[in-house]
Formats: structure tokens, C-alpha cells, sequence
């Protein structure tokens, strides 16, 4: 083995820490197009979400019907998604969050052995039409929307608070855009450290920055920031997020490439007051770290995609895992790229003996 997969080896077999990651809950029902039928049983799925959105363009004066065929119904949120990583690497995260009223949903069968799911109710629901190249997601909003810190906090009660909260190394929370009441449940979460030792790190996905006000996005950014010098924060973006968090806090846009995007996340750390900031996209990864500086990872593009949805928060979830060691800022961001890949190749996390692999054929490590 080489000295650069030694390291990648060395913090997985020595990887722990206790991950609490709230806190949402989505089942996905995921489509394909149909764009051609020979039979009932044969058909060309429609490939490109471009193709898609001329298709909607070309027929926006009347009206568009498409055939639909079912291609699963699965768990779909940050929580979950995000926790999948760290489950498959042998931790088991604490995953607050809508999973099932009386019961867990069938959807997240799969995850009640290896994370340890608390429910507070149903799930959202999420239509996900699914193409080679990109995805729609539409979302009912109202079961996350109605989610608050009095709901969350009285469901659990004072013990059990300090209980799920005590000990965190890394905490998480996820999709401010598509939360309401986001800025409530972080302020419950960082209630729970007034007495409480506080984790390494939290880390937050916006999730879609352009559905809120500029005066609701400041709002929170501002929010976060007061708490960044007791819990370092870091905020993890897609390719297109980060063009929009630019604009929004008047960073001139950068070029789409790798150092332009660690060059103006520096600028943007800066001017945010965050601690990290991350962007993950087909061909890279990126991050401006205060005590690090900049960074990127090389990523090739997979071509033998089976599952999209998800995959971005399972890069959140392969560099929170990564940011539980010492490993240096690229190989956190190596180690992301790689279960990335694994996971659109997969639709599942790698274990560790399957991401080491998938690491090792990276050509950026």
C-alpha cells in the first residue's frame, strides 16, 4: 500500500465520534420520463434534464403530458442522507427527524439497525423525476414546515435532550431553504451548550439559497455567525449555490473552476464570519478553511449513474466523517469526492474496505 492510501486507511480504521444530524424527513418517489414507448414493456426514458426543460419551453403556451414510470420510493432528506455515510463507515449516528407517526415508514427500514432514528412524526414528500444528467424535486413542505424547536422540545423533554445532545462531535443540521422555522431549531440546538461541552463542528446544507428573501438569508447567516467562535461552522454548497451565496453577500462571481472557487470562498468566509465553507460539484470539490486555507480535489465525473438524488449529501456525509480525524483539508475533500462517487454508482454508502477502493482509483488523492 502506498504512503497516500496508508493515511486514507489509518483514519478509517481508527475513525469514531458521535454524529447528531437533525432535522427533517422526506420519502422520495422518484420517476423517469418516458420519451419514447415500443411496447408495454419497452421505452427510452427521457435522458437530459435540458431536454426536459426545452420540452416545457417549447409547449409553454399549452399544455404538457408525460408518461411517468416508478423507479423506487426511498428515504430522502439531509438527515437521513447525510447519516447514511456515517452508518456504512461503521458509526451510528443520531438522527432526529420526521421518519413515521405511529410507526417508522417502510422507506427507512433500512437505516433503523444502523442509525438511531427518533421520530417526531410523518415524513414530507418529495416527487423526484430523475434524469442521467440532473434531477426535479418537488416537494410538499408542510410536515418540515410546521417542524419547530417547542415541538422538538417538548417531544423529548429536558432529559432526553441533554441525553441525544451530550458528547456530539460533529452536529448537523440541514436545508434551511425548505425548513421555516430553521432559524428556531438552531437556536434550541445551541441552547443545549450553554451547559453542555460543544461539538468539534456543526455543519449546515442550505439546501436551494434562491427560494428565501435576501433579508431571511442575512438573518440567518448573521445568526450563525455569532456562535461560530464557540462551535466552528462550516457550510457545504453545490456549484450553483455558491455562484448565488457570491451574489447575495456581493462577492464579484467567479469562473467554475477549481482554485478560482477556493479563491472566492476565502473572500466569502471572510466576509460571513464562518469557519469553513465547502463546494462540491461532478468534476471537484473546494474549501476555505480559517486555519488551513484553500484547497480542491480533482473528481472525475461518473458516467455509470444510478441514482442522483441524494448525492450531494452524501458528500456532506463523507466530509463530516473525514472531519471527525486529522486528516488534512484535500483529503477531507478526497475522501467526500470518493463516496460521492461510490454512492451515484451504488445508490448506497460504501463501507470502509469500498470507499478505500474508491479512493484509490481516484487520480486526485
Amino acid at each position: 500500500m502506498s504512503n497516500s492510501m496508508k493515511k486514507y486507511a489509518d483514519f478509517l480504521q481508527n475513525m469514531s465520534g458521535k454524529i447528531l444530524l437533525g432535522c427533517d424527513g422526506f420519502v422520495d418517489e422518484t420517476y423517469e420520463i418516458v420519451e419514447v414507448r415500443r411496447s408495454q414493456t419497452e421505452f427510452t426514458p427521457m435522458k437530459k434534464l435540458k431536454q426536459f426543460g426545452e420540452l416545457l419551453v417549447e409547449r409553454a403556451d399549452g399544455g404538457v403530458g408525460l408518461e411517468l414510470v416508478a423507479k423506487r420510493r426511498c428515504e430522502g432528506g439531509f438527515g437521513i442522507n447525510t447519516g447514511r455515510v456515517a452508518a456504512y463507515l461503521g458509526l451510528k449516528p443520531c438522527l432526529p427527524g420526521l421518519y413515521g407517526g405511529q410507526t417508522i415508514d417502510p422507506a427507512y427500514h433500512e437505516f433503523e439497525g444502523i442509525c438511531n432514528l427518533v421520530s417526531l412524526g410523518d415524513p414530507a414528500l418529495t416527487i423526484a423525476l430523475e434524469f442521467s444528467d440532473g434531477k426535479v424535486l418537488m416537494s410538499d413542505l408542510a410536515a418540515v414546515s410546521n417542524l419547530s424547536w417547542e415541538q422538538f422540545k417538548t417531544h423529548f423533554g429536558e432529559e432526553e435532550l441533554k441525553k441525544m445532545f451530550s458528547g456530539v462531535d460533529i452536529l448537523g443540521l440541514g436545508y434551511w431553504s425548505l425548513t421555516a422555522n430553521f432559524d428556531g431549531l438552531f437556536q434550541g440546538f445551541m441552547e443545549q451548550y450553554e451547559t453542555l461541552t460543544p461539538p468539534r463542528r456543526m455543519f449546515f446544507d442550505f439546501a436551494d439559497i434562491k427560494k428565501k428573501s435576501s433579508e431571511s438569508f442575512i438573518k440567518s447567516l448573521e445568526l450563525i455567525k455569532s456562535f461560530n467562535q464557540k462551535i466552528p461552522m462550516t457550510l457545504s454548497l453545490n456549484e450553483h449555490e455558491v455562484l448565488e451565496l457570491c451574489s447575495r453577500v456581493g462577492v464579484p462571481r467567479p469562473e467554475l473552476t477549481p482554485a478560482a472557487i477556493a479563491s472566492a470562498l476565502t473572500v466569502v468566509r471572510e466576509k460571513i464570519g464562518f469557519d469553513e465553507l465547502v463546494v462540491h460539484t461532478p468534476e471537484f470539490a473546494a474549501a476555505s478553511n480559517t486555519k488551513e486555507g484553500e484547497a480542491y480535489a480533482i473528481q472525475e465525473r461518473q458516467t455509470k449513474v444510478i441514482r442522483l438524488a441524494g448525492a450531494g449529501d452524501s458528500f456532506n456525509g463523507g466530509f463530516l466523517c473525514a472531519s471527525l480525524g486529522d486528516l488534512p483539508l484535500k483529503e477531507r475533500l478526497v475522501v467526500a469526492n470518493a463516496v460521492t462517487a461510490f454512492f451515484v454508482t451504488h445508490a448506497t454508502g460504501p463501507t470502509k474496505e469500498q470507499l478505500l477502493v474508491q479512493i484509490e482509483k481516484a487520480s486526485d488523492k
